[in-house]
């Protein structure tokens, strides 16, 4: 670019001469573009300079000087004092152009372009550059004058809102337009334009769901060069909730089964808050989860069904949480469960206060679904059965006692069952309270010594368990009550007694008797004493040998003799030079059969010199022998030979068995006549023969017991058959009777062991007479 400018020959070389004006705008501080063409109008013209005047000044802005060189080196020269820098000859654009950067208001104006040709006659063209300040300040606000900060609302659902657009500065004075979705909004209200500031309003009414999200735009403009100035903000809306749906809806659950419940609410803004009902209540239990996004909840709901919720209502309910606004959807379930069985007793009845002869009744009440096909009850885990004669009703639900008994005490149930299946209720404890009773079997026979301290134990059952005790003495010559002093209560429901047999009139029994707040004790507990003996044998001995998988033995079996008033075993003895012990066992308390076995091969290992025997014994001695001879026979000879040893073994054997009918006969008599005697004596001397009446299992026995001072001596024995007995032998002749009239005259029955006897040396109390 040339630092000169043009000569003053040059620029008055050509008049000016008027031309039409092109207006051209340019925004301030931008690129302001002013048109001229330097088009020659043929091919064989070229142009020679063009030149930029201001106005009608005779002083040119800018030149393009081609004289005497290229087009392509043409010289560029622009006025310091005008654009300087900022103006550039551009000669590629069609037309070409004068651009003029970083415009300033001082640079508005009318601008001629005067092109000069080598062959072709002058151009000018006049320019007016008109120079645009946009707005400097756009202001959005809501009525309240609240800045929007690019949001309104939220609105609600058919509300209302007014918004206000404030313009500021803009040369030439912008205008102000309003766009709902790129749409023009018509009519909106300028409420102020004083040339420097401009106000509009737009209000609007009743909003609409589609509006969520919508764009609201204030604009402001003055010219095509630029993009609009304008503010934006986006509406923003709360929305009810549309729909609610609870998902596939089960229609029958099974209780204890896990099932998932899914509920879907579309529309909400915000997000619905899902709430699960059971009833009226909220539901707390099971497991909640939820998946959220702008309008949409899906809530899940993991239950496990129990039998309380059969029938009710479950109700999902979805809410807006700002507007207060919900929507609900529900359905009933239908639960399949095993029957809920609870039992209790009757309403009616005081379980404390029921005693025997009472009537009882219980009530099972049930719930099941389905209905229940059977029901039925239980007393201590045994299946209770209608029985009218017995007093025992079964209805629907309800199980009647009549006259109830203390048997019928203790735990009841019912069972009902469906097709689901079985379930028993709670038990219930019914407490029949009763009269004392006595535990323990009765009568009991005690054997004693004379001036042999015992201690006699009573113990009853009762309910109430609190009694009181009071003993009788009874024999066949008097009957008398026993002072309190002589027993004590050792706990609730026992007694005990000491006692000493001073004389034969201290044989007899001792009654016990309690009472509590039900009643007296009806039949007593009954203690005979006794003078003790040394047992009788055992009876009806049979053996027989008994082949199993693992092992060969022989088993003997026989019955109890009696025990003579003391605790008797039995022994199984190999009798030879020596005697050995080959087994010991007790009887059985329920029908006094006693088991001896022996394994086979023990047994082989008697010899020929030996014989097996059974004993009973107690304290006082060993009874006589019972001989188990053919166990060691092998052919007749063989009989006839330890038949014959036998008796040369024990001499008496044979002489017993010819008079014992004729002895048995003698003794009972004997026997009959000294009890007489016994009961008109009024003395305190023993009688040589004591006879003593003993009631046990429904018989009633008279034994003989020979006097320890009168006894005879006996001839000379093998010891198994004459053991030492001490201060008297056993009863020799045992009268029995079923009917109490009629005796027939067999050896000492079996009785039971006594029980509840203590025999204490150093005890010296004794009933008072």
């Amino acid at each position: 670019m040339s630092l000169n400018g043009p000569s003053e020959s040059v620029i008055s070389a050509v008049d000016f001469v008027p031309v039409s004006t092109m207006d051209v705008e340019a925004v301030v501080g931008r690129t302001a573009s002013l048109p001229c063409d330097i088009e020659p109008d043929s091919h064989e013209d070229r142009v020679y300079m063009v030149l930029w005047f201001r106005h009608a000044g005779g002083k040119p802005l800018y030149s393009f000087d081609v004289r005497g060189r290229s087009f392509n080196k043409a010289l560029h020269w622009s006025d310091p004092l005008a654009f300087g820098k900022r103006a550039y000859f551009v000669t590629m654009s069609r037309p070409s152009c004068l651009t003029v950067d970083s415009v300033q208001l001082d640079d508005e104006g009318i601008y001629r372009c005067r092109v000069d040709f080598k062959n072709s006659p002058t151009r000018n063209f006049q320019i007016r550059l008109n120079v645009i300040v946009p707005p400097h300040q756009l202001l959005l606000y809501d009525e309240a004058g609240r800045d929007l900060a690019g949001v309104v609302g939220p609105l609600e659902e058919g509300g209302n809102f007014t918004l206000l657009c404030e313009l500021r500065g803009g040369r030439p004075q912008p205008s102000l337009s309003w766009l709902i979705n790129n749409s023009p909004v018509e009519d909106h209200t300028i409420l102020k334009n004083d040339g420097k500031v401009i106000i509009s309003r737009i209000s609007i009414n009743g909003a609409e769901r589609s509006w969520l999200n919508s764009t609201v735009r204030c604009q402001a403009t003055n010219t095509a060069l630029l993009s609009p100035h304008e503010r934006t903000a986006r509406v923003e809306m709360n929305l009810r909730p549309t729909s609610v749906l609870i998902v596939e809806k089960p229609g029958e659950l099974s209780a204890d089964a896990e099932v998932t419940l899914v509920c879907v609410t579309h529309g909400s803004r915000p997000p619905a808050q899902v709430t699960w009902f059971r009833e009226n209540r909220k539901y707390t239990r099971g497991k909640h989860s939820e998946q959220i996004n702008e309008t949409s909840t899906i809530s899940k709901l993991t239950m496990l069904p129990q039998p309380e919720d059969d029938g009710v209502t479950i109700r999902c309910r979805a809410d807006n949480p700002v507007l207060r606004v919900a929507l609900e959807d529900s359905f009933r379930m239908s639960v399949v469960y095993r029957p809920v069985v609870s039992m209790s007793l009757g309403s009616t009845l005081n379980p404390n206060d029921i005693k025997e002869g009472d009537d009882v009744y219980f009530e099972c009440n049930i719930r099941s679904n389905p209905k229940e096909h059977r029901i039925s009850w239980y007393h201590n885990d045994e299946q209770v059965t209608q029985n009218m004669s017995s007093g025992v009703f079964i209805s629907t639900k309800s199980l009647v006692l009549q006259r109830v008994t203390r048997q019928d005490g203790g735990l009841y149930s019912c069972r009902a069952a469906n097709q689901i299946g079985e379930t028993t209720s709670q038990s219930v404890y019914l407490r029949v309270q009763y009269a004392p009773t006595c535990a323990q079997t009765t009568p009991v026979v005690i054997g004693a010594r004379l001036d042999e301290a015992l201690r006699v134990r009573c113990t009853v059952s009762a309910d109430p368990a609190d009694v009181a005790f009071y003993w009788q003495f009874n024999n066949s010559g008097e009957s008398f009550q026993v002072s309190p002093a002589r027993y004590v209560s050792t706990g609730g429901t026992a007694s005990e007694l000491r006692y000493r047999a001073a004389s034969e009139r201290d044989y007899g029994a001792l009654l016990c008797r309690a009472t509590n707040a039900v009643g007296t004790q009806h039949k007593p507990c009954v203690f005979q004493i006794v003078p003790a003996a040394r047992p009788s044998p055992p009876r009806n001995c049979t053996a027989n040998r008994v082949v199993t998988k693992k092992d060969v033995y022989l088993s003997v079996r026989c019955i109890a003799g009696y025990d003579g008033g003391l605790n008797q075993y039995f022994t199984l003895e190999a009798v030879g030079d020596t005697n050995r012990l080959l087994v010991n066992s007790t009887a059985r308390m329920n029908d006094l059969v006693v088991w001896l076995n022996i394994s086979w091969s023990v047994l082989e290992s008697v010899s020929e010199d030996e014989i097996l025997t059974v004993s009973a014994r107690n304290n006082k001695g060993v009874s006589d022998p019972v001989l188990l001879r053919e166990l060691v026979f092998k052919d007749a000879a063989k009989h006839t030979e330890e038949t014959a040893r036998m008796m040369a073994k024990f001499p008496v054997a044979g002489a017993f068995a010819a008079v014992v009918a004729v002895l048995t006969t003698a003794v009972a008599i004997a026997a009959l006549v000294f009890k007489k005697r016994n009961e008109a004596s009024t003395t305190n001397k023993r009688p040589c023969q004591s006879v003593v009446q003993v009631d046990a299992q429904g018989r009633r026995y008279l034994i003989a017991y020979p006097a320890a001072h009168n006894q005879d001596k006996l001839e000379t024995k093998p010891d198994i058959l004459n053991p030492k007995h001490g201060e008297s032998d056993g009863p020799r002749v045992v009268l029995e009777s079923s009917d109490n009239t009629s005796y027939i005259i067999r050896e000492a029955n079996p009785l039971h062991p006594p029980s509840g006897i203590m025999h204490t040396p150093h005890d010296d109390m004794i009933p008072p007479r």
